[in-house]
């Protein structure tokens, strides 16, 4: 028992050794996410000064159709004041269309230009954002991937270290305490009436070590423990350790119970096991037969099972 002790505490700084280099590995990727967003907002800076750019290029442009608009109200007024100076009016309003004209022509260059850079510079950014995603996507998925597997191996070499450890402290303790079948049944005695009365059940304790014999056909029937009313009797089992076995050779044992009994001819009679510790398999078996199924702690705590009684056996 000390070596798988011993053991399990070489294997301890191993996991955590583990679980820090994943955890540098997380740090790593973390890194790698901030480098991401610091690409971002670069870009975002230079959308924006390309968006102040054209901020300005219009500014400019409604500076200049104002001074257009004063242009063309100084010749219309020009215009209503002197017949005269027609030509003179109609060459300036043609020289100022052919102004509006250029002013018009250019702002529309400088407009497709900057939405040729700015679609141009999105789909780079674009691209390289999908492709940084795709990258962190994948280590990170490899990285996580690697984590589980490991952790899921750690937690069976653990689970099965604790295991053997449980099963080695269980064995050692009842050895130790020195539990067998007798104080058990003491036990149950004592505590059933308790505990079948704390699950609904009003029964009062018949006696323990109940022994009959059929000298006539030569057999014996022995019960640890048995409970009942006017109605009803309850024939309880005890073991220290159940086992599947165990749980068959009662129920074959029970089948001659009313042989060894006739005085429970008029009552129902359903029966129990009471164990401190059920082997796998043991209790649910019991289960499925239909039998009671009460439990003992070492610490003396005694409980029965939820019971579904239309699944309760009769014998």
């Amino acid at each position: 028992m000390k070596e798988e002790v011993s053991q399990l505490e070489l294997e301890v700084p191993k996991l955590r050794q583990m679980v820090l280099e994943n955890t540098k590995r997380i740090d790593r990727n973390e890194l790698t996410i901030n480098k991401m967003r610091m690409e971002a907002t670069e870009q975002t800076r230079k959308i924006s000064e390309r968006d102040e750019s054209l901020e300005l290029s219009r500014r400019e442009h409604d500076r200049r159709m104002k001074s257009i608009d004063e242009r063309l109200d100084r010749i219309a007024q020009l215009t209503e004041a002197s017949k005269i100076k027609q030509e003179e009016h109609e060459n300036e309003l043609k020289e100022t269309w052919r102004l509006v004209k250029e002013n018009s022509a250019q702002m529309k260059e400088s407009r497709e230009e900057f939405d040729r850079g700015l679609k141009e510079s999105r789909e780079e950014f674009d691209k390289r954002m999908k492709e940084s995603e795709e990258k962190f996507n994948r280590e990170l998925r490899e990285s996580r991937e690697e984590f589980d597997r490991r952790m899921k191996e750690t937690d069976r070499q653990v689970k099965d270290m604790f295991a053997e450890t449980n099963a080695s402290i269980r064995r050692v303790s009842v050895e130790f305490l020195g539990v067998t079948g007798h104080i058990v049944e003491g036990l149950v005695s004592s505590s059933a009436e308790k505990v079948f009365k704390d699950a609904g059940f009003n029964l009062h304790n018949s006696g323990k070590n109940l022994k009959r014999e059929l000298a006539s056909e030569n057999r014996q029937m022995e019960l640890d423990v048995m409970l009942g009313n006017e109605k009803i009797v309850v024939p309880v089992e005890v073991k220290a350790n159940f086992t599947k076995k165990k749980v068959k050779r009662w129920l074959h044992k029970m089948e001659t119970f009313r042989d060894f009994f006739p005085e429970c001819a008029d009552k129902e009679v359903v029966a129990a096991v009471a164990a401190i510790n059920y082997e796998a398999g043991a209790a649910e078996l019991a289960h499925e037969e239909g039998l009671l199924v009460i439990r003992v702690s070492s610490d003396d705590i005694f409980s029965l099972d939820p019971v579904d009684e239309e699944k309760l056996r009769k014998f």
